[in-house]
């Protein structure tokens, strides 16, 4: 007579397994918030990079940077003009000034995109002659 093998697996295996996809999911947890990081970031890189632009052409026509996003006609979607010198975008609030006279702009991009205290920021400024 020929004896059957258990079928199955046995609890150390089980463990083992169960260990491994443990691992793997913590390292990929923390490499998927890296991720979601960076694509939250792509509404300040492309409204930053608008605004340049859209201070550049100004700058072009007129031989000073703008002072308000009215000047500019700036927008983003889902945005809000909240002051002339402050707008609202999804996720990010736009900051402009002049603090160096008027050829010169300072923009920040301000939001807070995780879980600690400090405001995640990307700037974009020009100085002035």
């Amino acid at each position: 007579m020929r004896r059957k093998s258990p079928r199955g697996f046995t609890l150390i295996e089980l463990v083992l397994v169960i260990a491994i996809i443990g691992m793997l999911a913590a390292i990929s947890i923390n490499e998927y918030s890296v991720q979601v990081m960076l694509a939250k970031r792509t509404e300040a890189i492309a409204g930053l990079s608008t605004l340049w632009s859209a201070q550049q052409l100004h700058y072009s026509e007129t031989g000073i940077y703008a002072s308000t996003f009215a000047q500019l006609a700036f927008e983003t979607p889902g945005g809000e003009r909240v002051s002339a010198t402050v707008y609202r975008g999804g996720r990010y609030t736009y900051q402009l000034s002049q603090p160096w006279g008027s050829t010169s702009f300072y923009c920040i991009a301000t939001a807070q995109l995780d879980t600690d205290p400090w405001p995640d920021i990307l700037e974009v400024y020009e100085f002035g002659e």
